[in-house]
């Protein structure tokens, strides 16, 4: 792969998108919004009380898990969640089916990975499973796809990690470099030695001789980690031009990772979709973090537009952006799952620009509001009070385990 080829063709295409965007077709009225708002709450209160009742007596467990699991699926069958609604019944069952065998081995591979780190990592299982429906391939899951998104909870988070310190990180990423390439085996502490533990199941699905495009696609998305702690260090004043092409490589070439993990193989237009993909989602997460991400002086596309007083015309430019990458295209014809991806993907962006304190229009921020499934971002704080502990002991029920 010539990734500075595609990275030129790839930023030349985002360099000419329009950024004038029109929303009318996703604006929804008040009254829609608010029935999307009464069934989301009947939902979540079911599944809370649902929650709630969980049974201490093991007697008792597996009948709260047959009579629960029949209940939630009859209740999204008959109330389906806004999100959902473009999802057809084989999707969804890929989705149901991937979702569980993951959370199981996350079970088995590691009893003290908490909650939420689980569902960073679940995010790219479906990702991976997303790409395998667009790329017409045979769907399947094993434990390179497990192991891929389990390195992201593992050194993501840390690199992200305020409290550490750049050396540490530097150091954290040269051993990792090396773990990558096959130089080294063993970790220096717990955290490396399980990280290790995951390259050695890529390792065993695929053979370094036979399938190099794996591994340089690893070796791609950790030299962007690197070049991506210059965004973190607050001496190196970074250029628009620099964090744009730090942004599409590091999101780029994650999402490429993913397309190569399916069966080792991809051709150029392949690759170049997961390099637009990964770019997008890329964007989409630091939309997200822009306001954390400044208040820490770290850098990226999103906050040098936000103290440039730019950041609108960005976001206008990302969505239409989206857009334009998932239409139906030559590499996936189907307009039905192409309009589901292109609905998730909205509305995860139109949920980060919809975050108090971002400095929009007023009728740029009227318009992002018409667009979401409902009217209050923080209608949906429901009463969860579980711990990791507590929520992990229903899960496991549920999962089988």
């Amino acid at each position: 792969m010539d990734i500075q080829a595609l990275c030129v063709a790839g930023i030349k295409e985002w360099n000419d998108t329009s950024g004038i965007v029109s929303l009318q077709d996703r604006m929804l009225s008040e009254e829609t919004q608010s029935q999307n708002e009464t069934r989301i709450q009947n939902i979540l209160d079911k599944i809370h009380c649902f929650m709630e009742a969980f049974p201490k007596q093991a007697y008792l467990q597996k009948q709260w898990k047959e009579k629960g699991m029949n209940t939630i699926e009859r209740w999204l069958k008959e109330e389906p969640l806004p999100i959902l609604e473009e999802m057809d019944e084989e999707t969804c069952a890929l989705f149901q089916n991937i979702t569980i065998s993951f959370l199981q081995d996350i079970r088995r591979f590691d009893p003290k990975l908490s909650v939420s780190d689980a569902m960073q990592a679940l995010r790219n299982i479906w990702i991976i499973a997303i790409l395998q429906k667009i790329f017409n391939k045979p769907v399947q899951y094993h434990a390179a796809m497990f192991a891929y998104s389990m390195l992201y909870p593992y050194t993501d988070n840390y690199l992200d990690d305020h409290t550490i310190s750049l050396e540490q990180k530097q150091s954290f990423n040269s051993w990792l470099s090396k773990r990558l390439r096959g130089k080294i085996q063993n970790g220096r502490n717990a955290k490396e030695e399980q990280i290790s533990k995951l390259v050695t199941m890529i390792e065993r699905r695929f053979d370094r001789n036979h399938y190099q495009n794996v591994y340089e696609s690893l070796y791609l998305i950790q030299d962007a980690q690197i070049k991506s702690l210059l965004q973190q260090d607050g001496e190196h004043k970074q250029t628009a031009s620099q964090l744009l092409q730090i942004s599409y490589q590091k999101g780029g070439t994650s999402v490429v990772a993913d397309g190569f993990l399916i069966d080792g193989s991809m051709n150029h237009e392949q690759i170049m979709f997961c390099m637009r993909y990964g770019f997008m989602l890329q964007l989409g997460d630091d939309l997200q973090d822009v306001m954390t991400d400044a208040k820490y002086h770290h850098q990226t596309l999103m906050t040098h537009a936000l103290q440039s007083n730019h950041l609108e015309p960005l976001v206008k430019q990302l969505i239409q952006y989206t857009k334009d990458i998932l239409r139906p295209n030559t590499i996936c014809q189907d307009k039905t799952l192409m309009d589901f991806v292109l609905h998730d993907c909205m509305f995860l962006i139109l949920l980060a620009a919809a975050q108090e304190h971002l400095p929009f229009s007023n009728t740029w921020k009227k318009e992002i509001a018409q667009c979401l499934p409902f009217r209050h971002t923080s209608t949906f704080q429901q009463k969860f009070s579980f711990t990791d502990a507590q929520w992990w002991e229903r899960i496991d029920i549920l999962l089988g385990m």
